[in-house]
């Protein structure tokens, strides 16, 4: 028996929630985040890459577009550019020759490092709004949809 079902819960809305609430979580938290800024500019997309790269460890160019949610023809113009940066380099798989492998540079790695500590100071920020019981909540919320997302 399914579990949602013994449990009660209404699957037709909890998937209703899932397709909507994390589009809207990403827009409220990031859509005034700014990476593009001074020398170090980024836009969001490199951002997001270098952070898929970072946290896959030398992922190829087919789990960095999965992560992303994104085309192999929309990714590789993206990867081209950080490059061309000196940001991340490709290597082709020794194992597999048909796999291209990504990892940061080392300049890569602190340009990931600065915008990260950014980022973080931006979340932070944005739970200055919140009540420190809406904040308990909210961290023992995401605790458990962590968990669970782990596991899909």
């Amino acid at each position: 028996m399914n579990n949602l079902k013994a449990e009660g819960i209404n699957q037709e809305e909890m998937v209703e929630k899932l397709l909507t609430t994390f589009h809207l979580f990403r827009h409220k938290v990031f859509h005034d985040f700014k990476p593009e800024t001074g020398e170090t500019a980024l836009n969001r997309t490199q951002f997001r890459t270098l952070m898929a790269i970072h946290q896959a460890e030398a992922p190829h160019m087919s789990q960095v577009c999965s992560q992303l949610d994104l085309e192999k023809g929309s990714l590789t113009p993206v990867i081209d550019g950080l490059i061309a940066r000196g940001l991340v380099i490709r290597e082709r798989d020794q194992k597999d020759r048909r796999k291209v492998n990504l990892a940061l540079t080392s300049a890569g790695e602190e340009l990931l490092k600065f915008h990260r500590g950014r980022a973080h100071r931006h979340l932070l920020a944005k739970l200055e709004v919140l009540s420190p019981a809406e904040v308990t909540r909210f961290g023992e919320a995401f605790a458990v949809i962590h968990e669970i997302t782990l596991k899909l």
